[in-house]
């Protein structure tokens, strides 16, 4: 079965030059993960992804588009994402882009060339990112070029592996993690906007229900957690009213394919609710020709 993969992490060695928190990336991978260091050359890390069936869409590396960055060498990253996009046509779909909200207009304006010329289908951002709500009046020039655009923003819910086991947790409020005010008020003032929740929502997964149910315009990706771990009351909603609502994403390397698939295959869920989850409900609310 094809797979459409809403969030691959961009873990190849020639990204990592644009990657500044490396050794945050790497102790992630080791105490959270489980997992050895996984930076392969970038035509190994796209074999892997043809290999597995996968189409993706890529997270550009985190913590880069930040306000005290030359505003070249930001372009420059985003532009290694266009490559990927435009070298390896039929795996990478597309980016999701990670900018600083206090760059204000230069960072709108740089997202509407990402959006136009670099195949940026969207921003993925959160307090986990910026230590700002998304509610907050800074996010607002970026969401509004995502809404003129017809293009989606993810934003953070629940628990997250940055700063997991750390003391203070890396400086992360994971309060501001709940959909509900967060989620709910950018909902509320971007209507038309297609929002999309990244990660189960725990502890707050009943909030997120709330949420997706009340507003028509919020969907949730599940990347970076095994659905075994997901918490009965979430898999009740996929298997049942809102399995028209989650996509499937992985945060591979973090995660192998070989246990994502096998987990989720092994949960009882309906196959044609699996074939939503991986294929069709991606296609459907991010608008894929794929």
């Amino acid at each position: 079965m094809k797979i459409i993969d809403v969030q691959v992490q961009t873990f190849t060695r020639e990204a990592m030059k644009y990657q500044p928190k490396l050794q945050d990336i790497e102790r992630m991978m080791r105490t959270v993960f489980k997992r050895e260091s996984a930076f392969v050359p970038e035509a190994e890390f796209i074999a892997g992804l043809k290999a597995a069936g996968v189409k993706a869409i890529m997270m550009s590396p985190m913590g880069w588009a930040r306000a005290d960055r030359d505003p070249a060498q930001i372009k420059e990253m985003h532009d290694y994402m266009g490559h990927l996009k435009k070298t390896y046509p039929d795996t990478i779909l597309g980016c999701w882009g990670d900018i600083d909200p206090r760059l204000g207009a230069s960072g709108a304006r740089e997202l509407e060339r990402c959006i136009k010329d670099v195949g940026m289908l969207g921003i993925y951002t959160g307090a986990i990112l910026t230590g700002i709500p998304v509610n907050d009046k800074l996010y607002r020039p970026l969401f509004e070029v995502c809404d003129e655009a017809g293009v989606p923003v993810k934003l953070s819910v629940g628990m997250t592996a940055m700063g997991q086991g750390t003391p203070g947790g890396g400086g992360v409020h994971l309060s501001y993690e709940n959909p509900i005010p967060y989620v709910d008020d950018v909902a509320v003032k971007f209507p038309n906007l297609t929002i999309i929740a990244a990660h189960c929502a725990w502890p707050f997964h009943n909030e997120m229900t709330a949420v997706m149910i009340h507003k028509a315009n919020v969907h949730n990706e599940l990347h970076g957690w095994s659905p075994k771990y997901f918490p009965a009351e979430l898999k009740r909603e996929i298997n049942g009213r809102l399995q028209d609502r989650f996509m499937f994403g992985s945060d591979h390397p973090w995660f192998s394919y070989e246990r994502l698939l096998r987990d989720w295959e092994s949960e009882g869920y309906k196959s044609e609710v699996l074939e939503k989850v991986y294929v069709t409900n991606a296609r459907r609310i991010l608008r894929l020709e794929t």
